[in-house]
């Protein structure tokens, strides 16, 4: 069988697609015909020895994926059946050894979660990830409740679109912002109320606080969902009402945040950072995600969205692709 894996850590040039053993699963686990990886941020940022995880020489790639069950390890008490189809929990193996990226893969028989039957086998490895981490960042640390003004910062990514609908489906109001006009008409399309047009120019913060003011009628976010940070953070302060939440899940900016602690007293703010496994971590709220996204696809209130596919051989395209932050929605590999 064929797998990605790095040759050089902190190198994401040295990238290669080499032949290794076909692994056979052992007590405890199950091995699955990949059929759909979802490549996320994530993976290029481990590649380049910045991620939480770090890699070693000939570490596997890929946090993300979903397949066939091929094989049962001996003695394995599961419900899981050959043929059944199942997503891989993000976070849950490891990446080093068990990287998604590849034509099949060996994992914890309690890590996989049954795919939804609305998904066909080409979107299966698009959604844990992106869903698990909408959902925890909203909910789970984030609290919104139905009613509720939420702004989703860098909201064409596939976490920031699976934001949007998550948001659509509890009641809350959904504020994306993004870069240009092309994505904002998109965004828009996929369930954002408004859309706010962020730019590098002098007035963009307070550009930021007056479309949030005016889309609020001047309460302020309730909750923001973040995947910058960065110096706009002073805006995102700026343009929450009094005790409103700010979640960071991301640093797409990571020149240093524009923060003032007498702000954050004075208007009893909560600014808190929020990566998937706090929400994986817990096994009742991880079985409270999957039961709200898998009744989210059944009731067709949620909707993966594929900016574009690509051949595991391909694999450098996808990735050149990844780094160009020109799609919109989530990056998929087919083995």
């Amino acid at each position: 069988m064929r797998a990605l894996t790095l040759q050089t850590p902190s190198n994401s040039e040295s990238l290669k697609l080499v032949d290794v053993p076909l692994p056979s699963p052992q007590k405890g686990e199950v091995r699955l015909k990949l059929t759909s990886i979802g490549l996320n941020r994530g993976d290029l940022l481990f590649t380049q020895n910045r991620y939480f995880i770090k890699p070693a020489a000939g570490s596997r790639i890929g946090f993300e994926g979903a397949g066939i069950v091929d094989a049962i390890g001996p003695d394995t008490t599961t419900n899981l059946r050959l043929g059944d189809r199942v997503g891989i929990c993000p976070m849950s193996f490891d990446v080093g050894t068990q990287g998604c990226l590849a034509e099949y893969g060996v994992y914890p028989h309690n890590a996989l979660i049954p795919s939804p039957d609305t998904l066909n086998d080409y979107e299966t490895g698009s959604i844990w990830m992106a869903y698990f981490t909408a959902w925890g960042g909203l909910i789970d640390a984030g609290q919104l409740i139905k009613g509720e003004t939420v702004v989703i910062t860098a909201a064409s990514s596939s976490v920031g679109i699976a934001a949007i609908q998550i948001a659509n489906m509890i009641g809350a109001t959904p504020i994306a912002t993004t870069t240009s006009e092309e994505k904002a008409e998109v965004l828009k399309s996929h369930g954002a109320k408004h859309v706010i047009i962020q730019t590098r120019n002098a007035d963009a913060i307070d550009h930021y606080v007056n479309k949030v003011r005016d889309y609020t009628l001047n309460k302020g976010s309730d909750l923001v969902f973040d995947a910058v940070s960065g110096p706009m953070s002073h805006a995102l302060i700026k343009a929450s009402k009094r005790e409103g939440r700010i979640i960071i899940h991301g640093m797409l900016d990571r020149l240093p945040m524009d923060i003032h602690a007498g702000v954050l007293m004075k208007r009893l703010l909560t600014l808190k950072g929020y990566t998937v496994d706090q929400t994986l971590a817990c096994e009742k709220t991880k079985k409270l995600a999957v039961s709200s996204i898998h009744k989210g696809f059944e009731n067709k209130q949620l909707k993966t969205i594929i900016a574009d596919s690509f051949s595991l051989e391909n694999y450098e395209q996808a990735f050149s692709y990844l780094k160009s932050n020109q799609h919109l929605g989530k990056i998929i590999i087919t083995p």
